[in-house]
C-alpha cells in the first residue's frame, strides 16, 4: 500500500510540475520547508517521552494553544513538539509556543515520514481535526507510535468523498487510536466510516476555549490608536476576507461612511500573498490605504484611510475594535472562517452562506439569535449600516454571541481526560 500511494503521489508530482514551477517561482510559500517536508528535520535530543501535535495552518495552530498548555501542565517533563503544514502557520506556532520545537509535517511519501518519526522519535501524535494521512498513520502504527485525533471534524463534503472510498477510510482510521470530536454528528460520520466505535468520543469544541476568557472592560484604544483609529470612530473588521469580498467591501465602504461619518474599515485578507493587492484594489477605488505595518514604523494613514492588516496572529484582538465584524471566506464558497473570536469580544457577528466548515457553531448562532447570516453583498451592506445606527440592537447581538461562547468552554479539559489512559502507559513505561 505505502509503495502505491507513493507512485501516486509522485505521479501526481509530474502532472502537476508546471503548476508547481511556476508557484515556486511567484511564492515564496511553495519555496520553503522542503528539506523538512521532506523528513530533514533536526533529530530530537535527549530520550524524555515526547508528544507531537500536528496543526496543519494557522486557525489550526491559534485553536490548539489550550491543548498545547494543557498538556504542558500535566507533562512537564515531557518534549511537546509542534508541526504545521504552511508557512504562516509555521510563524504562528513560532509567536505562540517561544521554545518549543516547530517544524513542517512531512509530505505522505514513506521515506519523508519515516524520517521524520525516526528523528522526532514521537510517543504519541495528536492531529487536529482530521489531518490523517495514509503513509504516515502506518509508519507511525510499524514504530508504535500511539496516533489521536483531537478537535476532529468531518464536513458533510468531506464525508460523501470518503463513503466512495470507505474500506481504505476504515483502514487508516483503525490506525488512530482515539479520536476526540467536536460534536455528536462528526462521531456518527466517522463511525459510519468505519472508525471503531468504542475510540470515538465527543469533547466540544476547543474553539471555544481558545477565545478570551472574558470580555474587555471597554476598546482597546491603545491598539486602536496604533491602528490610526480615533477614540470615536467606530470600526467595521472584515476578517479572513477572500477575492470577491474585498471588492464588495471596498465599494460599499464609501456608503456606509456617508450613513455613519468617521466609520473606518479594517480588511484581514486571509492569504498574506494577497496584502498587496488589497491595497491596490483599495487604491484603485480611489480611497486612502495603510497597511499595518506601515503604521507600526511610525508612519501616519490619511484621513478614514482603509487598514490593510497585513500581520499574522493579531486579528483576534483587532476584532475586540470592531462596532460590526464580518467574517469571511462566507460571501464566496470557501466554508467561512472562525467567528468566535469576535463573538468572545461581545461585537456583532456577520457572514455570508458559505459556512460548511463551522456549520454546527453558525447554526447554533444563527438559532440564538447571537449573529447575522447574510445572503450577498448587498444584505450585507444592509446589516451593516442597521447595526451602525443601532447601537443598542449591536450591543445586544454581541451580547448573545458572547453568551454562546461562554456555554460551550470545557473541550479542553475533556479532551485530557479521554488522553489520559493513553497517555498514562507510556509514561509508566519510561519510569
Amino acid at each position: 500500500m505505502s509503495l502505491a500511494l507513493d507512485v501516486a503521489y509522485a505521479a501526481g508530482v509530474v502532472l502537476a510540475s508546471p503548476l508547481l514551477a511556476y508557484k515556486a517561482l511567484t511564492s515564496e510559500k511553495y519555496r520553503t520547508g522542503y528539506r523538512e517536508r521532506l523528513g530533514g528535520v533536526a533529530a530530537r535530543a535527549g530520550s524524555a517521552p515526547c508528544a507531537w501535535l500536528h496543526a496543519v495552518s494557522v486557525g489550526e495552530m491559534n485553536l490548539a494553544r489550550p491543548l498545547v498548555e494543557a498538556l504542558a501542565r500535566a507533562r512537564p517533563d515531557w518534549d511537546l513538539v509542534l508541526s504545521t503544514a504552511t508557512n504562516t502557520g509555521l510563524a504562528t506556532a513560532q509567536r505562540l509556543y517561544p521554545g518549543r520545537r516547530v517544524f513542517y509535517y512531512p509530505l505522505d511519501f514513506s521515506f519523508a515520514v519515516r524520517r521524520s518519526l525516526g528523528r522526532i522519535r514521537p510517543d504519541v501524535v495528536l492531529l487536529v481535526e482530521l489531518e490523517v494521512w495514509p503513509n504516515f498513520l502506518a509508519a507511525a502504527a510499524r514504530r508504535g507510535v500511539v496516533v489521536a485525533i483531537v478537535n476532529g471534524r468531518l464536513s458533510e463534503r468531506a464525508f460523501r468523498r470518503y463513503r466512495l472510498i470507505r474500506p481504505l477510510v476504515a483502514r487508516w482510521l483503525g490506525r488512530v487510536k482515539l479520536l476526540c470530536v467536536q460534536s455528536e454528528t462528526y462521531a456518527e460520520r466517522l463511525k459510519a466510516l468505519g472508525a471503531p466505535p468504542e475510540r470515538v468520543v465527543v469533547t466540544g469544541n476547543v474553539k471555544f476555549d481558545s477565545c478570551p476568557a472574558a470580555p474587555p472592560g471597554g476598546r482597546d484604544e491603545a491598539l486602536a490608536a496604533s491602528l490610526g483609529i480615533g477614540a470615536d470612530e467606530p470600526v467595521v473588521v472584515a476578517g479572513c476576507t477572500w477575492p470577491g469580498e474585498d471588492e464588495a467591501l471596498v465599494a460599499m465602504y464609501p456608503r456606509l461612511r456617508a450613513a455613519a461619518p468617521g466609520l473606518r474599515l479594517v480588511l484581514a485578507p486571509r492569504q498574506a500573498e494577497r496584502f498587496g493587492a488589497v491595497e491596490q484594489l483599495v487604491r484603485r477605488a480611489g480611497l486612502p490605504c495603510v497597511r499595518r505595518t506601515a503604521l507600526a514604523q511610525g508612519q501616519r494613514g490619511e484621513a478614514g484611510a482603509v487598514v490593510v492588516l497585513d500581520t499574522v496572529g493579531e486579528l483576534a484582538r483587532v476584532y475586540g475594535l470592531a462596532t460590526a465584524a464580518f467574517v469571511g471566506g462566507s460571501l464566496v464558497p470557501h466554508g467561512g472562517h472562525n467567528m468566535l473570536e469576535a463573538c468572545a469580544h461581545a461585537r456583532p457577528v456577520l457572514f455570508g452562506p458559505h459556512t460548511a466548515n463551522f456549520r454546527d457553531i453558525t447554526e447554533e448562532l444563527i438559532a440564538g439569535h447571537a449573529a447575522l447570516c447574510v445572503a450577498n453583498a448587498e444584505e450585507l451592506e444592509r446589516a451593516l449600516r442597521g447595526l451602525l445606527s443601532d447601537p443598542g440592537a449591536a450591543a445586544e447581538l454581541g451580547r448573545r454571541a458572547r453568551s454562546v461562547v461562554d456555554r460551550h468552554r470545557g473541550a479542553t479539559e475533556r479532551t485530557m481526560a479521554a488522553l489520559e489512559p493513553l497517555l498514562r502507559p507510556i509514561e509508566q513505561e519510561r519510569t
